[in-house]
């Protein structure tokens, strides 16, 4: 057992002192957000945009949205300008952030004003009132309050 031991050492040294050092290497991706969305957390790859239903790739600055039933990359997208999007970060990374999209399009409609992102995000959900605004209804729920 001491032979193997002392063997196992020795080959371990001669590694250790033979051929060139391999030594970890570190890649950065500087990612710059759009001078029209907010800033990004580190590791962020994408917004939602709910005005145009689709997400922008911050890694590869492109805009990724569902044409004629199919989900596309396009530089940039006709009719819109981006000063008026409201984009949302969004916790995904990987080629297809759609696979989300109904939960995307429910946490951030279109309707819904700039400071609601911000609340739903937080957690803290619609202000009084705000459901009707944006749902419908007359506020006559099925409560025991006085009418």
């Amino acid at each position: 057992m001491k032979r193997f031991t002392t063997f196992a050492f020795s080959a371990l040294l001669a590694l250790a002192f033979s051929g060139p050092s391999v030594q970890a290497q570190q890649v950065t991706i500087n990612i710059n957000t759009p001078s029209w969305g907010p800033a990004a957390p580190a590791g962020s790859q994408y917004y939602y945009i709910p005005e145009v239903g689709g997400y922008y790739d911050l890694r590869d600055q492109n805009y990724v949205v569902e044409r004629q039933g199919k989900w596309q990359r396009l530089k940039s997208i006709s009719g819109y300008a981006p000063s008026s999007f409201h984009p949302v970060v969004i916790d995904y990374r990987g080629a297809q952030p759609w696979v989300q999209i109904g939960r995307h399009r429910q946490l951030y409609p279109v309707a819904l004003p700039p400071g609601q992102v911000k609340r739903l995000q937080n957690g803290k959900g619609l202000p009084p009132g705000q459901a009707k605004k944006l749902y419908g209804g007359n506020g006559h729920g099925k409560g025991k309050g006085k009418h």
